[in-house]
């Protein structure tokens, strides 16, 4: 379900002047989440019907549309909001966690995405940390490799939390995803939404830290990109 719209975003959809659409509901519980508000499936405080007006109006002026959340696959209404948004001739952007497999491969397959972001978590023997859904953690290691080979632009990302996270974890990730186009390091940030504050505490990750894993993936991964 559509909670939330933000009527323009520089940040979201890399490149792109975009609107970005908040879905509630999400399978997965990371400590750090910082919309864990939108975990649960929530009434909408938006229109749908609203943001279509606004998106028409706006032909020209934005580029595109990011749909985040949540976990924006496990809305009922997704394929039908993208095909409403590409008829628009807009670009479509899909934050992901990848437990879908097979929602993100039919959205690929029918041409309605144009970039994906899909948060790595970490490696897939922590994964249990995030969720306890042995078949979501399996969907994640099949929607890694649909991306990979979906000619869409794309990006994986890990938020990085020094408490939750460790050196041998970032080793890990950079096998298993190894080649891949572009991945961003995400530095942990505090905020009042954070769903385990007591584990992810109020420090921000240090940015030495972050430079150094960096380098660890620069070798196998065509573009390696810090966001603090």
């Amino acid at each position: 379900m559509i909670y939330d719209f933000i009527p323009v975003s520089f940040i979201d959809y890399p490149g792109k002047i975009a609107a970005t659409v908040f879905v509630s509901g999400c399978n997965f519980r990371c400590p750090y989440c910082h919309n864990s508000s939108l975990i649960s499936v929530r009434e909408g405080i938006c229109d749908e019907a609203d943001i279509f007006k606004y998106l028409k109006n706006r032909k020209g002026r934005i580029d595109g549309v990011c749909i985040t959340g949540g976990e924006p696959t496990l809305w009922k209404g997704l394929k039908n909001f993208t095909e409403r948004v590409k008829a628009l001739d807009l670009c479509v952007k899909l934050d992901t966690n990848g437990s879908r497999a097979e929602k993100l491969k039919e959205l690929i397959n029918e041409d309605l995405l144009d970039y994906i972001a899909m948060d790595i978590k970490a490696p897939l023997n922590k994964y249990g940390l995030f969720s306890n859904n042995e078949s979501d953690i399996s969907n994640v290691k099949l929607s890694v490799e649909i991306i990979k080979n979906s000619g869409k632009g794309y990006e994986f990302r890990t938020t990085v939390n020094e408490k939750i996270l460790h050196i041998e974890d970032f080793i890990s990730i950079s096998k298993w995803l190894s080649p891949a186009k572009r991945y961003v390091l995400q530095g942990y940030k505090y905020n009042d939404d954070v769903l385990d504050k007591k584990l992810c505490g109020t420090k921000p990750c240090e940015i030495e830290f972050l430079e150094g894993i960096k380098k660890m993936f620069e070798s196998n991964i065509e573009e390696v990109l810090i966001r603090v």
